[in-house]
């Protein structure tokens, strides 16, 4: 028992940093774009919305990618993978000087990065109880907002004394120390058990493609797929718009001001995390989730439609992201339950992934709303794309304290189930 709970706490440390490590890197870009903007002399409502668009291309493919090789390979070995190619790429960006090189640079940054999430979330899933499942998932992804404060005080310090480039830099230190401990990692016991069965039974494992050939599958993936279009694109239609909107509209000093406001959103998203991992043991996925969708049209068109003082915009802000968190919690934790472990980073990869093609128009989608009728009506807009994850938990089942499967059916039995 001592070791299995130290393999847990090892697997949910490793899966949490890379997503700490995945904020720093979408952070610091968020960040940058200002001075960047300045540097290369190009306007910063294309660098949020084009290249922010080229970067979750990037991330689409990556999170389909990686979550189909994780049920091929293994969680451990493509976490590993993952890290080094998105620390490599990131750092790579330091050297660009115009815009074509930043846009290859985000793009492979993306697709690195796009294994943190279509691995990381799975690797959690399989390492935990179903009691207590959410909860993991709930410690994972509050380290989303830790990488994002930690990006914010890099910012700040590094800067000032070598330039926005020096934070793409400063990416293979924490890059180097994850790795490190990813390396000592032990293998989802779950993905064993399942490789071990499939070898004693002289079996081929069946993926999601031959799953999908079944209607109970197709239903299962549709569901995960609108759920995180609904994610995915309000997140991003915000991300890459907050700095630059708060620098014209309130007049603040991007190394100090900005940072203020996007630290009290970070701090309320990190609390959102947990709250939204323990939520989901104690009361359900799906009636919490579908509540809270509801809370955050609201706050998000109250906030963006509305003329506030920088105070009362930061409070908003942080109800905001709070909300936002809270779903992200709940959702990562029942999408990857729908799945069996045979073709659960897949089914979680291709979910995120085909949900993050919508989301890759939000930026550019944002950044041509913003010319015609301004940024902060353009992101309030964001505030009805919620309807599809509200249908995506309708036409699904609640998960919350049901053991996991691991095996696909045989496609005989599995076709038959459907009938």
């Amino acid at each position: 028992m001592h070791q299995i709970s130290a393999n847990r706490r090892m697997v949910t440390l490793a899966a949490s940093l890379g997503w700490f490590f995945d904020a720093y890197v979408i952070t610091i870009y968020a960040l940058s774009v200002p001075l960047i903007a300045t540097e290369f002399k190009i306007p910063s409502i294309m660098l949020s919305g084009t290249i922010g668009s080229v970067f979750l291309v990037g991330y689409t493919l990556g999170t389909i990618g990686f979550g189909v090789c994780a049920d091929i390979f293994g969680r451990r070995i493509m976490l590993g993978v993952s890290i080094v190619a998105y620390a490599i790429v990131t750092a790579l960006t330091s050297l660009t000087t115009g815009l074509y090189g930043l846009a290859v640079c985000r793009f492979f940054t993306g697709i690195g990065g796009g294994g943190e999430l279509s691995i990381g979330g799975p690797y959690v899933t399989e390492v935990w109880t179903k009691e207590r499942r959410g909860t993991g998932i709930g410690v994972m992804f509050a380290f989303y907002p830790a990488g994002y404060l930690f990006s914010e005080l890099m910012f700040f310090i590094l800067t000032p004394l070598w330039g926005w480039r020096a934070v793409y830099v400063f990416a293979l230190v924490p890059a180097l120390l994850i790795l490190t401990l990813r390396l000592r990692l032990e293998e989802s016991p779950r993905f064993v058990g399942v490789r071990t069965q499939l070898r004693r039974e002289v079996c081929p494992r069946i993926g999601l493609s031959a799953a999908l050939r079944t209607p109970a599958y197709r239903r299962l993936l549709l569901s995960g797929v609108l759920i995180f279009v609904s994610l995915t694109y309000s997140y991003y239609a915000l991300a890459f718009y907050i700095a630059p909107y708060v620098i014209e509209h309130y007049h603040l000093v991007a190394t100090r001001g900005v940072i203020l406001v996007l630290a009290l959103l970070a701090s309320s998203s990190l609390i959102g995390g947990l709250v939204g991992g323990v939520a989901g043991d104690a009361f359900g996925r799906r009636k919490p989730a579908m509540a809270v969708s509801l809370l955050i049209s609201i706050s998000t068109f109250t906030c963006w439609e509305g003329t506030w003082s920088l105070p009362v915009f930061c409070l908003l802000m942080m109800l905001t992201g709070f909300l936002l968190s809270v779903l992200w919690s709940l959702s990562i934790v029942y999408v990857n339950e729908l799945f069996p472990t045979e073709i659960r980073a897949s089914g979680f990869g291709w979910s995120s992934g085909l949900g993050r093609i919508v989301s890759i128009a939000a930026p550019m989608v944002t950044q041509a709303l913003a010319g015609a009728i301004g940024v902060a009506h353009a992101i309030a807009v964001s505030a009805f794309i919620w309807i599809p994850l509200l249908i995506g938990y309708r036409i699904s089942h609640e998960t919350v304290g049901t053991e996991i499967g691991d095996r696909v059916l045989p496609l005989p039995l599995l076709e038959a189930a459907s009938k």
